[in-house]
């Protein structure tokens, strides 16, 4: 049986001109291509548990995103985190 190749996902994003001359800025740098950077903080997006993605996408009630942030510093202090494990720890 012929094995296949695994291929990379394709993902487009739109960005307005000075978002994308921004992004470049960051990539030169950081000596990083746009899609490394890109998959970077995608995998670090998906670790983070449910209550850490809601503040980093804004979906947070201003007044409520200190006490949150607290919330999962404590968490993190104490091991009791509901965090799934990263694919590095499994």
């Amino acid at each position: 049986m012929k094995r296949e190749k695994l291929r990379p996902d394709i993902v487009s994003v739109h960005l307005s001109p000075e978002s994308k001359a921004r992004l470049d800025e960051v990539c030169l740098k950081r000596g990083m291509t746009i899609k490394r950077l890109l998959g970077r903080l995608i995998e670090w997006f998906v670790d983070l548990d449910k209550t850490e993605q809601s503040i980093v996408l804004g979906l947070v009630e201003d007044d409520d995103i200190k006490g949150l942030a607290e919330m999962v510093l404590a968490r993190r202090k104490t091991g009791k985190t509901a965090r799934k494990p990263t694919r590095k720890s499994r």
